[in-house]
């Protein structure tokens, strides 16, 4: 079982080119494992980051994201038993990528 931190901007309405963020998620030690999902193990748990196209209320559905070239929302995958060290890392990257894209972190999934 997997819950997520949502990261986007204020009204879903900025878009960040798909290779932004492949550029910037590579550059903070995550693996491609395909168009727009990266992967890194982190205190021994892996941690997924997915770039999605939402609709203006964040919701989405697709079958693949290979064609997508911009992305509107941010979700960190995470693990079962986040704690401690692993809380305090995936919470910074979080607020790093927020940071970078001037978007926000929302309030109704993720960390404590």
């Amino acid at each position: 079982m997997y819950d997520y931190i949502s990261i986007h901007a204020y009204d879903y309405t900025k878009q960040i080119r798909s290779e932004v963020l492949e550029h910037y998620i590579l550059n903070l030690g995550f693996t491609k494992v395909s168009h727009l999902r990266f992967i890194n193990e982190i205190n021994g748990e892996i941690v997924q980051i997915k770039g999605i196209p939402a609709n203006p209320d964040g919701s989405y559905a697709f079958h693949s994201l290979e064609s997508v070239e911009e992305i509107n929302l941010i979700e960190i995958d995470l693990p079962r038993n986040v704690h401690g060290i692993l809380e305090h890392s995936i919470s910074q990257i979080a607020v790093l990528i927020a940071k970078e894209f001037s978007w926000m972190i929302d309030d109704d999934h993720g960390l404590n």
